[in-house]
């Protein structure tokens, strides 16, 4: 659920919106900022697949040295779609964009399965003598230690699960300004929008990258920490 690292400062950190399948647009967005391979760090904020095309490598990018994602919603598709065929029924339908995940043979979405479980729910870093947390939809407390102890305990929030919340929720970034106390910024996805949005200490960052080809105003959005 939780995972925890600490980034030397000499590292340059980036962190991505929702890629949704968009490999070639992720590459081509990091040529252009100029990022190094060797030295930097990508972190994503969930949701590598469904809706784009370029699936299997989004998700192969997870064997990368320089990248790390946490848990999106669409990897949690995958995870109980396998399991659940009424949920694999939802995660086909065109607007989530999951047939790809069911196209392939019962061993490979095993395999898929076992990638994406390993993913955190809830991701910290120590990065040049701040931390900064990393969740991709929402956080239902205001108080980054509770919200963690309540992921490790597996509490239930207004009648919903604390995970289902993080993966699904979209209340702080309706607010005008939030401030997560023990936390210097988070950073989240999910809820698409034209630009980057900072809700108080809050960072949403999916401006739509997996739209682009049907409306220029969407992008993937990468930004340096």
């Amino acid at each position: 659920m939780i995972e925890r690292l600490e980034v030397d400062s000499d590292v340059g950190v980036f962190v991505v919106g929702d890629i949704h399948g968009e490999y070639t647009q992720l590459m081509g967005k990091l040529k252009d900022i100029g990022f190094n391979f060797e030295s930097d760090l990508l972190i994503a904020v969930g949701d590598l697949v469904d809706r784009g095309f370029e699936n299997e490598k989004c998700i192969n990018l997870l064997n990368e040295r320089w990248f790390k994602s946490i848990r999106g919603n669409h990897e949690q598709f995958c995870i109980d779609g396998f399991q659940d065929s009424s949920i694999a029924f939802y995660h086909r339908m065109k607007n989530n964009g999951g047939a790809w995940f069911y196209n392939h043979q019962e061993d490979i979405q095993s395999a898929i399965v076992d990638k994406l479980n390993k993913l955190p729910v809830l991701l910290e870093i120590k990065y040049k003598n701040k931390k900064y947390g990393f969740i991709h939809a929402d956080v239902p407390v205001q108080d980054w230690d509770l919200l963690k102890e309540m992921l490790m305990n597996g509490d239930i929030l207004n009648e919903r699960s604390i995970v289902d919340h993080c993966l699904w929720s979209r209340n702080i970034v309706n607010l005008d300004h939030v401030d997560i106390y023990g936390i210097d910024n988070v950073f989240l996805g999910h809820t698409v929008l034209e630009n980057i949005k900072q809700v108080g200490n809050c960072t949403f960052l999916d401006t739509g990258g997996c739209f682009s080809s049907v409306d220029e105003k969407y992008r993937l959005s990468i930004i340096k920490i």
